[in-house]
């Protein structure tokens, strides 16, 4: 029967293999929602950033054992050092593509917001007129009281 030796440290995780399998597959799904969102396809670029979002949820205890083992002394130091090699290989570079996406998110909101005011515009002045408004003691032939800057009509009955 062999038996091991007492100073033997078992992984949960191996820490330099969780980090870049886990950095690999968010950059697959980061391509795939930059694409999207390029390309105009929004439900696309949405169905990616969930993806993302279910990504992270199934590996966040994996990426917490991996990040810890950097930091344990329990853990050799070779392991150790190549975990934080991963780390600083990884994380940097995961922070500048997600803040790269951040951007391309805001740029288009802004876009979208400058769209949706300019339809509301056209739309206001393509009525001409303003909307009149009948009082709560408007009969048949009744005449409106002042225009309203809104267009709407309140009828009462």
């Amino acid at each position: 029967m062999a038996t091991t030796p007492a100073n033997t440290v078992f992984l949960r995780v191996d820490p330099v293999d969780v980090l870049e399998r886990f950095t690999a597959e968010l950059d697959r799904l980061t391509a795939d929602a930059d694409t999207a969102m390029r390309d105009g396809r929004a439900r696309d670029a949405l169905l990616a950033a969930g993806a993302m979002q279910s990504l992270l949820a199934a590996w966040k205890d994996r990426l917490a054992d991996a990040l810890v083992q950097t930091r344990s002394k329990r853990v050799p130091p070779a392991v150790r050092a190549a975990a934080r090699a991963a780390a600083d290989r990884v994380l940097p570079a995961l922070g500048g593509q997600m803040r790269a996406l951040e951007a391309r998110i805001k740029v288009h909101r802004v876009r979208q917001a400058a769209i949706g005011a300019a339809l509301r515009a056209a739309s206001n002045a393509a009525a001409g007129a303003p909307a009149l408004s009948y009082g709560p003691g408007a009969r048949y032939g009744a005449r409106p009281s002042a225009p309203m800057t809104r267009h709407a009509l309140a009828v009462t009955v």
